[in-house]
């Protein structure tokens, strides 16, 4: 099929590729919970189809895992992904334009444009204890859209809840006063990184610290691996505290007022300015590394097992949950006004029929 064919996704092997659920071994079967997670269909209603070999890399570069997208609104998308260089924009044909940031991410995480077009990319840091990585990650970055280095927040290589550290940010967004919000502390992380902590950070755009809310926990206002946001129409910032297994509702002041645990696990977050809700869960019935105080068990434990992985669509007004994209498993998600949903992939890129670790989802 020819490139920029809309299709519906791809099935057999290469579907379960994309899903993971090739990853036991035949010594140990796939467990039902698993199983289940990994379903690629659905009884939901999904108004929407998968682009086929869209974007198109540029000659001599190479796919990684595409966690920051910030759409703009024609049809194209910025991206950060994990490979060089990290940040790219690509046209609503598919053909990426510019590209900038060659080896100063050692982790991409986070992606958000602030009210003067300038690009915030985060580095989460390590994963693990990764001697290469000594003295790099756990920064922010503020760039022009012409790839020019404005300002870099946090220390290189220090992971710590501090005025001018992070344990590890993971999501940034503009709040309505324009000051940014980032979400700090991804699981897993280092050993020499502070275990506990996780909060969201309040800065303004010339990088001065405003303040910091919640700590590592299970309760109201607590966060346990914050990894996406999104603000609403009335102000509303919706967290996606993703080792949580919900999506916390703060309001303007950033205090709690609900959480939802009917979107999944939720690793990516989007809001439109009709308050459509967009949510990727990449994670749920994966055995993946968690704080000890993790509600679905400390050390590498099965989370939140039996939800299926996909893309959930309803409403920030009110919670309700309108339709399902089951057969894929984004990190990254973001969506524009004109009903794209632009979904990115941290694992099966090879086998998705999009051509690599970006999706473009557009209505049927």
């Amino acid at each position: 099929m020819s490139r920029g064919t809309v299709t519906k996704l791809a099935s057999g092997a290469a579907l379960a590729a994309v899903l993971g659920v090739g990853i036991a071994s035949s010594a140990q079967e796939p467990s039902p919970l698993f199983e289940l997670s990994r379903r690629p269909t659905s009884t939901m209603s999904n108004p929407y189809r998968l682009i086929e070999s869209w974007p198109t890399l540029r000659p001599g570069m190479e796919w990684g895992a595409a966690i920051g997208l910030i759409p703009d609104g024609t049809g194209g998308t910025w991206m950060m992904f994990r490979s060089e260089p990290p940040i790219n924009y690509i046209n609503a044909d598919g053909q990426i334009e510019k590209s900038f940031g060659d080896g100063m991410i050692v982790q991409a995480h986070g992606f958000c444009m602030d009210g003067d077009g300038n690009l915030w990319a985060g580095d989460s840091g390590p994963f693990g204890d990764d001697p290469s990585t000594a003295g790099r990650g756990f920064q922010l970055h503020k760039f022009s859209q012409d790839g020019e280095l404005l300002m870099s927040l946090g220390q290189a290589g220090v992971s710590a809840a501090g005025e001018d550290t992070f344990i590890g940010p993971t999501a940034c967004a503009v709040a309505p006063n324009g000051n940014i919000i980032v979400a700090d502390g991804h699981w897993p992380r280092p050993s020499t990184a502070q275990q506990d902590g996780d909060r969201l950070v309040e800065i303004t755009t010339d990088g001065e610290f405003v303040r910091a809310v919640g700590q590592l926990g299970l309760g109201p206002g607590e966060f346990m691996g914050p990894h996406a946001l999104a603000f609403d129409s009335q102000g509303r910032l919706f967290v996606a505290d993703r080792s949580n297994n919900r999506v916390q509702v703060l309001d303007g002041d950033l205090s709690f007022v609900d959480e939802w645990r009917h979107f999944g696990r939720p690793s990516g977050i989007t809001i439109l300015a009709d308050d459509t809700m967009i949510v990727a869960d990449s994670e749920s019935g994966a055995s993946i590394p968690g704080p000890p105080v993790a509600p679905d068990g400390p050390g590498r434990s099965p989370r939140n097992p039996g939800w299926q992985v996909g893309i959930r669509i309803g409403s920030a007004t009110d919670g309700s949950l309108h339709h399902f994209i089951p057969g894929t498993r984004p990190e990254g998600m973001a969506a524009d006004e004109a009903g794209n949903i632009f979904a990115g992939l941290t694992s099966g890129c090879d086998v998705s029929p999009s051509g690599g670790c970006l999706q473009k989802w557009v209505p049927r």
